[in-house]
Order: C-alpha cells, then structure tokens, then sequence
C-alpha cells in the first residue's frame, strides 16, 4: 500500500461543497453514499471508506461513528437541528499515519493528547474550540461540526423569515470587489431575508459596557474585564483564573445581543450568525445564550454555500443598508472594543472618562500572561479586553484572508460609518424606542427591558464550581 501523505487526506474543503451543493440542491440523503464513494475512489490505496463517511459525516454536523455507513436511522432528526456538543471533534482514522503533533502545538491550552497508537484525544475541559487545531492539522483529522445543512433546508422550505447577522471582521473577506452592498445582496439571493450588522449590537453592547464600568469602577484598585466578542477569552478566565470572574462585565456579546433584540421585535424569525470564530457555535448554545442565535456559520462555510449555490457576491448589485458606527465597526479587530468604550465615555460620561485606561491583549499566551499579571496585582489598567486570536476577530480560523489584511478592511469600513460612536448613530435609538425607552439613554446596568436583553449571568463565586 502507497504511505499516505497529509495533503492528499485533507479533503474536508471538498467534502464541504459536495455537502452544501447536494444539501441546496436537495438531494442530500440520495447523494450521501454517492458522495462517499467520489471520494473513496480518489484515496482507495489510501484511505478507509469509514474515515471518509466520518468525514462527510462532520461537514454534516454529525459525530464521527463506527460504521461505514454515511447516516443511519438516528441520524436525519440531529440534522435538522442547530448542532450539538463538541463542536471540535476528532476523527481518529485520519490520524493513523501522521507522524507529527502539530495539532498538539497548535493548542493554547494543552488540550490534545494522543494515545499509544497516536490517535488524538480532546480534553473537553480544557478545550475552548478555538479551532487552532483544525487549520494545524493536515491530515483533516480534526474538524468543526458544520451547521449548514439545517441551514440550507430551513432557506429552501421558506417557512421562516431568516436574518443574517454579520459579524463586523466581513469587510474585505469576500473578496475586494465585495462591498457589504454585495454582501448583502448576495445572501437575499440565497433566500436571507435581511442582512444586519452585529456591529449594529456592538453599539448597544458599547453603551452597556460604558454604564457598567462607570458602575463597577470606583477608584484605583477597581478594573473592569470586557466580555464582549470572544468566549475563549471567558473560557480562558473561567478555567485557569476563577478568582478574576467578578471583575467581568455581565454583558452578553454582540452576537447573542442581535439575536436577542431581532427576536425581541420578530418573534418567529430566525437569526444566523456569519463571522470568522469556530469558538461562536459552543456560544451559541450554552445553558444561559441559548436560543438567541439559531446556526451560526464561519465565512468559509458561506463562501462554500456560496459556490455550492453559484452565488458570486461580486456580480450581485451593491445595496447596503447600513446600520452600525464606526465604534462598533470596529469589534473585529484588537483594540476595536476599548476604542468604541472609551469614546462613548466621553459623550456620555465625560467626567469618567478622563480616568479610562484600558489595556488590549490578543492571542492566548498572550491573554494568559496578562491574566498572570492582573493576578499578581501587577495591573496599571481599568478596562480589560482580552482577545484569543492574533489581531482580534479578524484572525478567526474560520477567516478568509489575513489578519493584517482583515484589519485594514475593518479601519476603512469603520471610517465610512454615518456615526463616530453609538451615542449619535440613530439606529440605536430606534431600537430602544421599539422596546420602550423612548426618552434619553437608558443607563442598561439596572433593570430596564434593554439591560435584561444585554445581561449575562456569569457566576462570580468560583467556588461553586471550582
């Protein structure tokens, strides 16, 4: 037999587009054994017939099994479903002939273990899936359980209406002829109802979080650690530093911030999240977030989707509707929450914000090494924003093009917001008289139907679970 070389295994981007075409076309469960059997001839000297079910399995949102077989009996009710725990799972067959530990480098937290026989193993209490570990790994041995099968029936039937809440890293990952107008055109051809900005959320996020560290920071000793946008970072605190859990802002992220309000205004719609984070769909579904966002994709699922449906975004007409300020905008890269929090500050607060210091960290060693210091009472900053990925959102492992690129992108589509900060976009106050708030600007630290909305409970007694 022929030794397996990595590149000739890693065939999930393949797999991916056969998944999505069947499943757009509607013939995916006709087609599962087909497909298989595309790719089983490719690699017949090469690979077993299970690793590549398991591998359509996985792109199918479906856990790796035992059997040869693509689906069986239980298997079409999960499908139609937002996914399930974990969502970075590993499919071990792929693995048999991989020499190296790439994947074992690759994670922050020390999360993969192989077995005598070098298989791998995931540590489920230490794994944060980022998604590190899937864009190290070769062989496609290791992957992120995707959710655009639900998706695509849900599109098709047409029972619902369907939003797509865009993450603020878009800009630029289309392609450069892609402006959000495109974008936007582009998913209403794939049946989306609407297009809306997270960033539009970001901005009532900015506004929380303002309020909440006027709140909580009261003199030298106090400092406020942002929850927004990255849940490895909450992870990251909740699992190695449970101490520092009561200085986290009690804010929900942007993302389960729009699909909370969109289903606050249009009960019965349907929110799907579309950025660059893999770690966004263990979110999704945690006990106290559930039920905000309905799938989540990465924009590499979506541009598979797109090619799968033969969507070209940069032939579709450019109508923007846009939403969102520049400080909200800017939640995609390092730096962009500190910014949005502290400008806000001085429209709002002007007398605090004088005092804001915030302090930016991206990429865990780094985030880890900052928490250190805060631990060792070795902070000069109030205002902590932690970031898992190198450049912040845009360095997402489920981005199109480069960090730096995507941050670049990011500031020119951040200078081109009608407002410089939340305070004057008007979007905002539409949304808040929609719930109610009609005069001024609600504090969102009290018990206002929008500070309700915008809360998360996180538990700040680490002994109750440590």
């Amino acid at each position: 037999m022929a030794k397996i070389t990595p590149p000739d295994l890693n065939i999930r981007p393949r797999i991916l587009y056969q998944v999505a075409k069947a499943a757009w076309e509607g013939h995916l469960f006709e087609r599962k054994e087909e497909i298989c059997h595309l790719l089983q001839r490719e690699f017949e000297d090469k690979a077993t017939r299970r690793l590549v079910a398991n591998q359509i399995r996985i792109a199918m949102g479906l856990e790796p099994n035992n059997s040869e077989e693509v689906i069986n009996e239980y298997d079409e009710e999960a499908l139609m479903g937002m996914g399930s725990e974990p969502v970075v799972i590993a499919n071990p067959e792929a693995c048999q002939d991989c020499k190296g530990s790439s994947c074992e480098k690759a994670c922050p937290l020390g999360a993969i273990t192989r077995d005598e026989l070098g298989r791998p193993s995931i540590d489920r209490n230490k794994c944060a899936n980022d998604g590190y570990c899937i864009s190290a790994c070769e062989f496609g041995a290791l992957a992120d359980k995707s959710q655009f099968v639900p998706l695509i029936n849900l599109l098709r039937q047409n029972t619902h209406k369907v939003y797509a809440s865009v993450a603020p890293a878009f800009a630029g990952q289309f392609g450069p002829d892609v402006t959000p107008g495109k974008l936007r055109s582009a998913l209403l051809k794939l049946g989306f109802n609407e297009m809306v900005e997270t960033a539009l959320y970001a901005d009532l996020i900015t506004i929380k979080e303002a309020f909440e560290y006027d709140e909580h920071v009261k003199d030298e000793h106090d400092f406020l650690i942002t929850s927004c946008c990255c849940p490895i970072w909450i992870k990251l605190i909740e699992n190695k530093f449970p101490d520092l859990m009561g200085h986290i802002s009690p804010s929900v992220s942007p993302m389960i911030a729009s699909g909370r309000v969109i289903k606050e205004l249009e009960p019965d719609v349907k929110v799907v999240f579309i950025g660059p984070c893999v770690a966004k769909k263990s979110e999704a579904q945690l006990p106290d977030l559930k039920g905000a966002i309905d799938f989540v994709l990465t924009f590499q699922e979506l541009q598979t989707i797109f090619e799968a449906a033969d969507v070209n975004p940069a032939d579709e007409p450019d109508e923007e509707n846009p939403i969102a300020s520049w400080g909200g905008r800017l939640y995609g890269r390092t730096g962009g929450v500190s910014a949005a929090v502290g400008t806000t500050l001085e429209k709002l607060i002007p007398r605090r914000a004088e005092k804001f210091n915030p302090i930016r960290v991206d990429g865990i060693p780094d985030c880890t090494k900052l928490l250190e210091d805060i631990r060792a009472g070795r902070l000069e900053a109030n205002f902590v924003e932690g970031m898992a990925c190198k450049g912040g959102c845009v360095g997402g492992p489920g981005r199109l093009i480069p960090p730096e690129l995507g941050t670049g992108h990011v500031n020119d589509y951040g200078s081109a917001a009608h407002a410089h900060t939340p305070v004057e976009n008007p979007q905002v106050y539409s949304i808040l008289a929609k719930l109610g708030h009609y005069q001024g600007m609600p504090t969102m630290t009290g018990s206002s139907k929008m500070a309700a909305i915008l809360a998360r409970k996180l538990d700040p007694n680490p002994d109750s679970k440590h």
